[in-house]
């Protein structure tokens, strides 16, 4: 994730990125994503906390599932521009209760900040 040429851009010129990453016991469908984006945008716009965001959602097969010791699924991960660790349980409220909404099970794995070292 932190590798996409874009985020790198965003660690470059605001000094962090922050991701914010869950896993889904089931096939996310792309519209679902929209959705959930969708929330979270509304949201942070709505308490003045939003920055530029890019989601990332990749099916975890069972290859995977074994070596990440979870199970199959998709594991969903939005990342903002800058330090948002402050909005931690703002985004993992609103993407738990739009994933609970559209009948997943689902788990925050957790919040993680990279910063440019440079």
């Amino acid at each position: 994730m932190f590798n996409d040429l874009h985020i790198q851009e965003w660690i470059e010129s605001h000094g962090t990125a922050t991701s914010f990453t869950f896993v889904v016991f089931g096939d996310l469908k792309e519209e679902e994503v929209e959705l959930l984006i969708k929330g979270v945008v509304i949201h942070l716009q709505q308490i003045k906390k939003y920055s530029e965001m890019a989601v990332f959602f990749d099916p975890i097969d069972e290859k995977q599932a074994v070596a990440w010791n979870t199970y199959q699924g998709t594991s969903l991960a939005f990342i903002f521009a800058g330090d948002a660790s402050e909005t931690e349980n703002t985004i993992k409220g609103i993407i738990l209760d739009g994933l609970n909404f559209l009948r997943y099970k689902c788990e925050y794995l957790g919040i993680k900040v990279s910063e440019n070292y440079v």
